[in-house]
């Protein structure tokens, strides 16, 4: 039968691996028998490899040598009458070899193993050798390989499910959904054992925060030529068969497969759908993994998304500002701690939008919501850099960044100026913003979160209380000022220690004639023990503490009162009263004046309010709405400190006001400087031109009064005429000043 031998050996595929077939036989003639009898044999297109062994000990050495033999076929009489048998005994118990499958052979019946033999090593056939013709001997070698297939796809599936329980713990231990995400890309892949291209998609959070579109489906991990797409939105793969593939998968939470691979679905109770994708074909994952592995590992990667999703959907309430996106105040702490280990020195930038109050009160709520989402987009897109940025409260933001020095500040002032350059669009709606910022810089690794950003929040609070100013750098002189306002503001608030309000007057006069104009009503602060607090101060603490409009409410009732009730004072004589800018926006001051006015008689055309040039410098509605509001009830309206702040001369005309008083600096200094009086001399035509009426702050000697009744000033106030006085006091001054022949100073 040598004609039926190939004459050159078949060269293998690398893709065909062959079929190890080992024959055991101490006859040379079986091994050729058997060697021509299966030629050419394929099973599952894989041909058969014949590994030859003349004795049992020869096939130790095979065995050993090779450990994925799939079928033995192996005579029961070698050396010894039970040399097959010894030799299966050995392969089953001794080294635990439960996967090659054996067939006994034999030439001699007599020597036939007993079946509970057959029964105890597991053998799936005998046969005498006579009995053996090819086709016989083919079909027991396929049907012994469908059994070698069976236990070994068995082995596969019993050493993955293994590592599934192996590996499920260290995925689903995951509390960060990212790497919840790279945990199960790695153990899958390691399951199939070889790198591939594959991607996991989903949503971040629970899709009711979210909403449930395609823009909100992300890559969450990647691996292969994916890799630079983790964090990003589905949609910058490139591969719109990909993309299809994914979409299609999460909208069905079925498995979907395109040409580019297949996606398999991550189903959970609670809507966070999500998708592997593979860049391979179902059916090889089924021959490489096992159907049943695959769909165990999706159902525990599913919990596990389910569950980290959950945590993050948590991480995402503390940590993640909803309205903005940004950060929140505890994120931001977080990321301050987690970047000091790496930055020597990282500067907290306080942030808040001027007026924005007055926005929410124009345009409502929601819109104003818009407005600070964009605010926030804005501010991600201005630093690109930034460490962390978060939306602490209502329209006030942090930025941390690494740096700390004078030229990373201005740098940041000057990129907050750019950006803002630009109107904040809402459907019709077109807002210029202007941002006040409060500048920490850390000082070294010992500073906590909290501490620095405090920090940075009373410098900002600096610039609050300063019209002048945009932005401020912490210097510890600024904590000192707030330790002390909130002192004062305690004196406020009552308790044994509570301070004593009380209102004094300053005679205003007529430079023409030097009889009195009006009286500006000026609060004292006292202690119970009589001392008298520093007014400014006191102001600047009920400002802070939100306690001024209240305050201010006192004043109005307390002056309008004892002003109407004043002896000797004709009815052409007003009431001068100072508006601060939070009284002026506390929708409470309409009826805060009207209420005082009527319980006082005293008809609001007798009163003159005093406003701070700052109060116009955003122009806001508000403001406008109040002035116009006074002035249509008879009441005048004048700038105080007039030339200390941003009003321009030329900008008087625009505003809904009767007149300005000169800041007492110029005043004082005028008969000495000769710069003051131009300034002076300056402010008065302009006023003249403009039909305004100027008073004279800070008059304290006769050539000072001289200087401004050739300047035809319409009215004086300061020292020399009267210090601000009780109401006592004060009716001997209206006496003695009604009286004939009155000299001042």
């Amino acid at each position: 039968m040598d004609f039926l031998a190939p004459s050159e050996p078949k060269v293998v595929n690398e893709l065909e691996k062959p079929w190890k077939v080992l024959i055991v036989d101490d006859d040379p003639d079986v091994h050729e028998v058997t060697r021509i009898a299966v030629s050419g044999t394929k099973f599952e297109n894989r041909p058969f490899r014949l590994l030859h062994a003349l004795s049992a000990h020869e096939a130790k050495e095979i065995i050993r040598e090779h450990d994925d033999i799939a079928v033995a076929l192996v005579d029961v009489v070698m050396e010894s009458d039970t040399a097959g048998l010894g030799l299966v005994s050995w392969l089953r118990d001794d080294i635990g070899n439960r996967f090659t499958r054996l067939i006994l052979r034999t030439g001699q019946p007599g020597y036939a193993p007993q079946t509970d033999v057959i029964m105890k090593f597991d053998i799936d056939g005998y046969a005498e050798k006579a009995e053996l013709s090819r086709t016989k001997l083919i079909t027991a070698i396929v049907t012994a390989l469908r059994g070698y297939k069976l236990v070994m796809s068995l082995e596969t599936n019993r050493r993955k499910l293994k590592e599934l329980n192996d590996h499920f713990a260290e995925i689903v231990q995951q509390n960060a959904l990212s790497e919840f995400a790279s945990a199960v890309l790695e153990h899958f892949t390691a399951l199939i054992g070889k790198p591939i291209d594959c991607l996991l998609c989903g949503f971040e959070t629970l899709p009711e925060y979210v909403g449930a579109d395609k823009a909100n489906i992300r890559v969450l991990s990647a691996r292969g030529a994916h890799e630079d797409k983790v964090d990003l939105p589905l949609d910058v793969i490139s591969s719109s068969e990909i993309r299809q593939t994914v979409h299609q998968c999460i909208e069905t939470q079925e498995v979907c497969t395109g040409s580019d691979g297949v996606a398999l679905p991550l189903v959970t109770r609670n809507g966070m759908s999500g998708a592997l994708f593979m860049g391979t074909s179902y059916e090889d994952l089924e021959e490489t993994v096992g159907s049943e592995v695959v769909q165990l590992f999706m159902s525990n990667a599913a919990l596990g998304y389910e569950k980290t999703g959950l945590l993050e959907h948590i991480r995402n309430l503390a940590y993640v500002d909803r309205l903005t996106g940004l950060s929140t105040f505890s994120g931001f702490l977080e990321a301050y701690y987690r970047n000091t280990l790496t930055a020597s020195k990282l500067l907290v930038v306080h942030a808040d939008i001027q007026r924005f109050r007055v926005i929410v009160d124009g345009i409502g709520d929601e819109k104003a919501s818009g407005v600070l989402k964009k605010t926030g987009h804005r501010l991600s897109r201005t630093f690109p850099d930034a460490l962390s940025i978060a939306r602490k409260e209502k329209d006030e933001f942090l930025i941390l960044l690494k740096g700390g020095e004078d030229e990373d500040i201005h740098d940041v002032v000057a990129r907050i100026e750019r950006a803002f350059q630009e109107p904040i669009r809402l459907d019709d709606t077109q807002l210029m913003l202007r941002p006040r910022l409060g500048f920490a810089p850390s000082s070294g690794p010992s500073d906590t979160a909290e501490l620095v950003a405090s920090q940075a929040s009373i410098a900002l609070n600096d610039v609050r209380q300063n019209a002048n100013m945009s932005h401020a750098v912490f210097n510890p002189q600024m904590q000192e000022a707030a330790f002390e306002r909130l002192r004062l503001a305690s004196l406020l608030t009552g308790g044994e220690d509570q301070t004593e309000f009380s209102v004094h007057y300053q005679p205003i006069m007529s430079a023409k004639d030097e009889s009195i104009a009006s009286f500006e009503a000026l609060m004292r602060f006292r202690t119970p023990g009589g001392a008298f607090l520093n007014t400014a101060r006191m102001i600047d603490a009920a400002e802070t503490s939100g306690l001024i409009t209240e305050i201010g409410a006192w004043m109005f009732r307390t002056s309008f009162a004892e002003f109407s009730e004043m002896d000797g004072v004709g009815d052409h004589v007003t009431l001068n009263v100072n508006l601060s800018p939070r009284q002026v926006h506390a929708k409470r001051i309409y009826k805060d004046i009207e209420d005082a006015a009527n319980n006082a008689s005293l008809p609001i055309s007798r009163l003159v309010f005093e406003v701070t040039e700052g109060l116009f410098l955003s122009n806001d509605q508000v403001t406008l709405d109040l002035l116009h509001w006074l002035r249509n009830r008879g009441a005048k309206v004048v700038i105080d400190d007039f030339g200390t702040g941003y009003s321009s001369l030329a900008y008087l005309r625009k505003l809904p006001v009767d007149g300005i008083k000169i800041d007492r600096s110029f005043i004082m200094s005028m008969d000495q400087d000769q710069d003051a009086l131009a300034v002076v001399k300056s402010v008065i035509a302009v006023a003249q031109a403009l039909d305004l009426k100027v008073t004279a702050e800070g008059v304290e000697n006769a050539a000072q009064r001289q200087i401004m009744q050739d300047l035809n000033c319409t009215q004086l106030q300061g020292y020399f005429y009267s210090k601000p006085l009780n109401t006592t006091d004060l009716s001997s001054f209206i006496s003695k000043a009604v009286g004939p022949g009155v000299a001042y100073g």
